[in-house]
């Protein structure tokens, strides 16, 4: 991948071009701000997850925790309106 670095005065100036040529050809963008890099410009990777991958992949990332489930009290009630 092809990286070209730009100056932010220029990115501000020419923001939509440079958003296209990233996107059509694929390249990579520095954005500097007196010679150090404050932002990298890429293109969004084409790989989407399969359903396969997708269906079931939150699993385990649950903790249930201890009475999670008990009733609230009078003040916890009055709490959480």
């Amino acid at each position: 991948m092809k990286t070209t670095q730009v100056p932010v005065s220029k990115f501000k100036a020419e923001c939509q071009k440079i958003l296209r040529d990233v996107a059509k050809r694929g390249k990579q963008v520095e954005v500097t701000d007196h010679g150090k890099i404050v932002a990298v410009v890429t293109a969004p990777s084409q790989a989407k997850p399969s359903m396969k991958e997708f269906i079931g992949s939150l699993k385990g990332t649950v903790i249930y925790r201890p009475g999670w489930d008990a009733p609230l009290g009078a003040e916890d009630w009055e709490a959480c309106r």
